[in-house]
């Protein structure tokens, strides 16, 4: 019988540590790498959501006012605005989809009133926009351009169906 017991050497104790070193090496680059894609993933979806989305709202608007002259290109307070003409109770209304400190804003008045000392502020924010511009290409036809926070550029065009 032989009982020698064998010393470990510090050859195998380096070469577990090693293995441990490069499996939690990978596993880590392996993480950094998922969250990294999922950051991207997400900034993208996020971007697509917002340019749908102020696509949609446009094309919503001209939809729940094509009405006969109630579509128009027109200005609030010198700044370019698209105008939705409505009667109620014999009073004429407007809302305006106006560009106005970063942000599209929609605003909802009687024609003709006074709102106050900074009128384009009284409208609500809708979404963050860098630019907007708006260009009637024909007499049913409206091009708006606009640019998402992102530096995201979109247009797209809509066509009023009533005359």
């Amino acid at each position: 019988m032989n009982d020698r017991k064998e010393k470990p050497h510090i050859v195998d104790v380096l070469f577990v540590l090693a293995l441990f070193g490069v499996f939690t090496l990978s596993a880590l680059v392996l993480v950094i790498l998922g969250a990294n894609i999922y950051k991207q993933t997400v900034s993208h979806m996020t971007n697509n959501y917002d340019s749908r989305m102020a696509c949609s709202y446009f094309a919503e608007k001209i939809r729940q006012n094509d009405l006969a002259s109630s579509v128009e290109l027109g200005e609030l307070y010198d700044t370019e605005a698209l105008v939705f003409s409505q009667e109620i109770n014999g009073e004429t209304y407007a809302t305006y989809l106006y560009y106005h400190e970063g942000y599209l804003k929609e605003l909802f008045i009687k024609k003709g009133s006074n709102i106050g000392d900074d009128p384009l502020a009284a409208g609500n924010p809708i979404m963050e926009l860098e630019y907007l511009d708006m260009e009637l290409i024909s007499d049913n036809l409206l091009k708006i351009y606009f640019t998402l926070a992102p530096g995201q550029e979109q247009h797209v065009y809509l066509s009023t169906h009533c005359d």
